[in-house]
C-alpha cells in the first residue's frame, strides 16, 4: 500500500524514524512531517497562506506547516504521484491518551485524514517509568511498536471509518488511536475506551518587561480516571491500547424539559 506518514515530533525524531523504517519492509511510504517540534498544534490549518515543502530526500518533505497541513497537502495535492491508502501519524514521544487526543498534533494529523476520505492511525508510546531518562534513545522502544503497526496495518485500518465524501459525508469518520509504554514486549492488545485526563494546569502571574506582558501556562500533577476500561489502565497494566475515536463533533441531548420557546428574542 502507498502509506504517509507523519507526526508532531518533527522529521527526524526517533519515533518517526522508526515507523518509517518499518513500513518500508512491506509498503511504500511517503514522508510529509513538520521541519521541527509541533506538539499540541491538534488540527490547526494554515489557512490562506503559503506552506512551503523542503525535499529531504526520495519521497521525504519537511514543512514548516503543522501535522493536519501535513495530512492535507500529502492527500489533496499533487506531491505525491499516487494515492495515498493510509496515513500514519507517529510515533509520538509521549502518550496520547483520553483528553491528550484533544490537544494532540499526532492525533490532529490522523483525525484530518478520516475526515478527508483516507484511514487516519494515531501511534504514541510513553515511558513505563518516571524516573527513566526522556532525552536517553535507549529508553524507547519506538521500534518494537513499530512492527506492531507495520505487521497489522491492514486490520487497523479496517477499523478506521472512512467516507470517499470526507466532509460532506452523514456518516461519522473515526480514527485509531494506538498508546502503549515503551517495553520490549507487550502482553496483548486490549480495545480501549478514552479516560479523562486532568492536567492540573496553572497560569502563572503576568509578567511585564518594559512594554511588554506574558504569561506561562504550566502542567501540575495530571490524573488519569474513567467509567469502564481505559486506555490509560491497558497501558499500565502492560497492553497495546487501540481506541476508535470520533474524529466530528458528537451532539449532546439537551434536556427535554428545556423549552425552546422560553428563549428570549
Amino acid at each position: 500500500m502507498n502509506i504517509l506518514v507523519t507526526n508532531d515530533d518533527g522529521y527526524g525524531a526517533w519515533g518517526i524514524t522508526a515507523l518509517i523504517k518499518s513500513l518500508e519492509k512491506k509498503h511504500n511510504v511517503f514522508v510529509l512531517a513538520p521541519d521541527s517540534n509541533r506538539s499540541g498544534n491538534s488540527t490547526h490549518i494554515s489557512f490562506m497562506q503559503d506552506i512551503e515543502l523542503t525535499k529531504v530526500t526520495y519521497n521525504h518533505w519537511i514543512t514548516p506547516g503543522t501535522p493536519a497541513d501535513c495530512s492535507l497537502v500529502g492527500l489533496k495535492s499533487n506531491l505525491f504521484d499516487c494515492k495515498i491508502d493510509a496515513v500514519v501519524s507517529g510515533i509520538n514521544k509521549g502518550q496520547n491518551i483520553g483528553t491528550d487526543i484533544i490537544y494532540s498534533g499526532t492525533c490532529g494529523a490522523a483525525k484530518q485524514a478520516v475526515l478527508a476520505g483516507v484511514p487516519g492511525i494515531a501511534v504514541s508510546m510513553q515511558l513505563s517509568s518516571n524516573s527513566l531518562d526522556w532525552d536517553d534513545e535507549k529508553n524507547w522502544n519506538f521500534s518494537v511498536l513499530a512492527d506492531f503497526v507495520t505487521n497489522n496495518l491492514e486490520k487497523l485500518i479496517s477499523i478506521c471509518d472512512v467516507s470517499d465524501k470526507g466532509f460532506m459525508s452523514k456518516n461519522t469518520c473515526s480514527l485509531v488511536n494506538i498508546n502503549a509504554y515503551s517495553l520490549e514486549k507487550f502482553k496483548g492488545v486490549k480495545f480501549t475506551e478514552t479516560c479523562f485526563r486532568n492536567y492540573g494546569d496553572e497560569s502563572y502571574n503576568i509578567v511585564q518587561k518594559d512594554s511588554k506582558y506574558s504569561a506561562v501556562i504550566s502542567l501540575g500533577q495530571g490524573k488519569s480516571s474513567s467509567r469502564n476500561y481505559s486506555d490509560y489502565q491497558a497501558c499500565e497494566e502492560g497492553y497495546i491500547s487501540i481506541s476508535k475515536v470520533f474524529a466530528e463533533p458528537i451532539c449532546s441531548p439537551i434536556d427535554k424539559n428545556l423549552d425552546t420557546n422560553s428563549f428570549s428574542l
